[in-house]
């Protein structure tokens, strides 16, 4: 009796082991598992983050040929407003986020942005941009410049129009007195085309 008691507690403890044995076999096969899928993971995120640094790159070049593009035409726009500026040259110029930088490089000051120019310089550069984007080949362009705040550097402006010959129909309006216009320039003022209408019409 003893002795089968024995073999039974034996076996009892042997089961016991395989018991346990198989919990353990479980586990390592969930962990196991658990490192396949984190090996898996690891991968598809590897090959996300290359993708992605992939992506980014490409956006990067698409954004520098757009701004390379851009520029190409922002430089052509500044030569010609040069045509017609007095003195210094136009800056127009973009970065490859897509931003612009308009302005003018003025004497003795260098380059200013088209925000920080004085009343009188916007009337001239303005005018010499809308020039710049007037097209080549459009017959008759009429470019009206209202120059109340160029002061006497109306004079400066006609002188430069004259100079560069555009082609271009161009209307400059002031208040100032101007004594003699330059060559290719046809001086009115307007108050004696007024006080001749009311003569005519008072002689009637």
């Amino acid at each position: 009796m003893d002795t089968l008691r024995i073999m039974e507690q034996r076996a009892a403890g042997l089961r016991d082991k395989l018991a346990a044995l198989r919990n353990e076999e479980r586990a390592l096969q969930r962990a196991s598992g658990l490192e396949e899928q984190r090996q898996r993971d690891k991968a598809e995120s590897l090959d996300l983050e290359t993708r992605l640094t992939t992506e980014k790159n490409r956006l990067r070049e698409l954004a520098r040929e757009k701004a390379a593009a851009m520029q190409a035409t922002a430089t052509a726009i500044a030569e010609k407003m040069g045509r017609m500026l007095p003195y210094g040259r136009a800056g127009f110029s973009f970065t490859d986020d897509g931003s612009a930088l308009l302005g003018w490089e003025l004497p003795d000051h260098g380059f200013v942005a088209h925000a920080g120019l004085s009343g009188g310089q916007k009337v001239l550069f303005d005018a010499a941009l809308s020039y710049a984007l007037t097209p080549q080949d459009r017959a008759n362009a009429v470019i009206l410049i209202e120059g109340a705040e160029l002061g006497q550097e109306i004079a400066l402006l006609l002188n430069s129009v004259a100079d560069a010959n555009l082609e271009a129909q161009i209307l400059a309006c002031t208040c100032h007195e101007i004594a003699v216009a330059p060559a290719g320039w046809s001086l009115e003022r307007i108050a004696e085309q007024q006080q001749i209408a009311l003569e005519e019409g008072g002689a009637e």
